[in-house]
């Protein structure tokens, strides 16, 4: 029996997908592409297609039977301020989303757009409810207010969004396209991509489109190359445990759960459970709250999400250095490839 150099190189892994071909193979390819799907639908409409408020964060200056009356209706988890400049405070370092200021002369709502423009608006309409219910007019006030450039308020999640998806394509085009890579120059290799990827992002969001302050250039391109070095580290790592399936794990969940849950488009508070719970240690969360919070909050409240794309990224490059020098192919297995090589040729 004359064995094949590819047959005695081969993975049992490998075998077994070897072993599909022709109609068996194409169903297997339909149904992950079917499955693909339902979780797109999963995860998109179970996310957002009925938005509810989850403890809002919302500080109180002064005495009113107005939020009483909000909390039976809208979910909110108040904090007692001493005073209007301690709430403004308390936003700025994104620690609540909004402030209620009772006073002699009237009561004031203060809402963050900048924040999140949904976010702003809901607080708005349920505070102003419950003001005419009891007879009481409530004037909103908006500090941190959208530029032009940012109407929506998701520039900072779109961005996010193409990092992302750039730091994982880079990971899969190298595994695809790179051939036999050291670990240093598969790691470097996305390193330089991420880099020049954070620049172009940068660039295009910023001085062509407007719509990022250009004064923050520099801090914002240090932050887009953290947020596609971690997703094109971690991609690495995943893609060298599992092949080809880690490239699906990926795009399951850092895009198709990882989207929704970041607080992008509907904010984290209003989000079901596990999305909002999860969705600030996703590379997409904590990216889309480390670039808001740096554009329009001076960089407050970024420590977490900082920490959380530092670990995708060490411990993706880490795994990647393990993973290849394990299995890396030793003299012996060397030699039966090459006698099994020379055979073939025979």
């Amino acid at each position: 029996m004359r064995l094949d150099a590819a047959d005695v190189a081969m993975k049992p892994a490998d075998r077994g997908t070897r072993g599909l071909s022709g109609l068996p193979l194409l169903m297997v390819a339909i149904g992950v592409v079917l499955f693909v799907q339902a979780l797109f639908v999963l995860s998109y409409i179970g996310a957002l297609h009925h938005p509810r408020p989850h403890n809002v964060a919302i500080g109180v200056v002064g005495a009113s039977p107005v939020p009483l009356a909000v909390a039976k209706q809208f979910s909110l988890k108040t904090t007692a301020y001493a005073s209007k400049s301690a709430a403004l405070a308390a936003i700025d370092q994104r620690t609540i989303d909004g402030a209620f200021v009772a006073g002699p002369q009237g009561a004031t709502l203060i809402v963050a757009p900048a924040a999140s423009s949904p976010g702003a608006s809901a607080l708005s309409a349920a505070f102003g409810a419950a003001g005419a219910a009891a007879g009481q007019k409530i004037a909103t006030v908006e500090v941190h207010p959208l530029p032009p450039g940012d109407a929506g308020g998701t520039v900072s999640f779109l961005v996010v969004m193409a990092l992302i998806i750039g730091g994982y394509l880079s990971s899969t085009i190298a595994m695809a396209f790179g051939g036999p890579m050291s670990r240093g120059r598969r790691l470097g290799s996305l390193a330089i991509a991420a880099v020049i990827g954070g620049l172009l992002t940068d660039t295009l969001a910023g001085p062509i489109f407007d719509a990022l302050p250009t004064e923050k250039f520099l801090a914002l391109w240090a932050l887009f190359t953290l947020v596609m070095m971690a997703v094109a580290f971690s991609t690495a790592a995943l893609q060298t445990l599992l092949g080809a399936a880690g490239t699906l794990v990926v795009v399951v969940v850092f895009v198709i759960f990882g989207a929704p849950a970041s607080g992008g488009t509907v904010p984290s508070p209003y989000l079901p459970g596990i999305w909002r719970t999860l969705g600030p240690y996703l590379p997409a969360g904590a990216g889309t709250t480390a670039v808001r919070n740096t554009v329009y909050f001076d960089a407050n409240g970024i420590a977490t999400s900082l920490i959380v794309l530092a670990a995708y990224l060490s411990v993706g490059a880490l795994a990647v250095i393990l993973l290849q020098q394990r299995r890396r192919p030793s003299g012996a297995e060397t030699e039966i490839e090459a006698s099994a090589a020379a055979a073939a040729v025979i």
